[in-house]
């Protein structure tokens, strides 16, 4: 199986905001996102990227969040039209980030517009449907022995917040799904939009309850953890029942070059091989945006499991 990766999107915003719209956490937001933000994600960049993976022709597509910026009615409408435009909903999965949660919004004027892109079988369900709210989650779609488990990890926070949280209920789901599918001898990829492991961002961004997750993970094993947030690539491990397993964080898919730690606009390409019994074996290509040809290149390869 190859499976792509892609992550905090950050589409521009298709019209200037309403002051009504922005007597709330959005005003911060505008602002930084007026100030520097859009200019470190660009649509020339993503859509540059996006063409390389579909060249790329991945079996699955995974975005872990942040398709908009301050969750504006008017984004996700536009951000809706722009996915349906360059992704296939059979074939491409979201799961929300904490920008496509900046304030509440009612569902279906907001993340209910990527239903298409939300369908996935629930635990004790038969069939797929999208998700009612943003605490019906976990959900699994499967591609072949490839079960892909998604997280909601972003609920709104408060100014200055960009925290994240699973809470005990969906935690819970997760180890449930997560347990049946290693009795079915599925290879287990789980994808949430903040980092699982500590020391990777600051508190004022960090998981609330990743320690619970990694728990949790202890207990029921997992092949392959995804991220996104921290808008860098991020290795990482977290330890299981059959050993350490990895984690790997996504940097942005629209950065237009580097700035400081961050690299120009990047996805991974994961490969996916082989079975429970014998082994999983898990490698990845990381493609990266190169500025000055405006081409996209192979940045790093690596093998993720097993470990080297």
């Amino acid at each position: 199986m190859l499976l792509a990766h892609l992550t905090d999107l950050h589409l521009p915003m298709p019209a200037v905001p309403a002051l009504t719209d922005l007597l709330n956490k959005r005003a911060l937001g505008y602002l930084s996102w007026r100030g520097n933000r859009r200019k470190r994600h660009t649509l020339t960049a993503l859509e540059t990227l996006v063409a390389d993976c579909g060249r790329d022709a991945p079996d699955f597509t995974v975005l872990s969040g942040d398709l908009v910026n301050i969750a504006l009615e008017s984004e996700f409408t536009a951000a809706a039209q722009w996915l349906a435009a360059h992704f296939s909903a059979a074939t491409t999965v979201f799961t929300p980030g904490n920008h496509d949660a900046y304030v509440a919004v009612p569902w279906d004027r907001g993340l209910g517009n990527f239903r298409p892109f939300m369908t996935g079988a629930r635990l004790g369900q038969n069939g797929d449907r999208p998700p009612r709210d943003a605490s019906d989650f976990p959900f699994v779609r499967t591609v072949g022995a490839v079960c892909v488990v998604f997280a909601n990890s972003s609920p709104p926070t408060a100014p200055g917040l960009a925290t994240g949280c699973l809470g005990g209920a969906q935690i819970d789901r997760i180890g449930a799904e997560l347990r049946r599918l290693g009795e079915e001898e599925k290879c287990r990829v789980l994808v949430l939009h903040h980092p699982v492991t500590e020391g990777v961002t600051s508190r004022r961004k960090a998981l609330d309850d990743a320690a619970a997750l990694r728990a949790l993970l202890k207990e029921t094993g997992v092949e392959l953890v995804l991220h996104g947030h921290t808008h860098r690539s991020v290795w990482a491990s977290v330890d299981t029942k059959d050993g350490p397993r990895p984690v790997v964080g996504g940097a942005s898919a629209s950065h237009p070059r580097a700035h400081g730690k961050y690299r120009p606009a990047r996805y991974n390409l994961f490969t996916i091989e082989g079975d429970a019994r014998r082994g999983w074996r898990i490698d990845v290509v990381v493609k990266e945006l190169d500025p000055e040809t405006g081409a996209v290149r192979t940045a790093e390869e690596r093998r993720l499991l097993p470990a080297p």
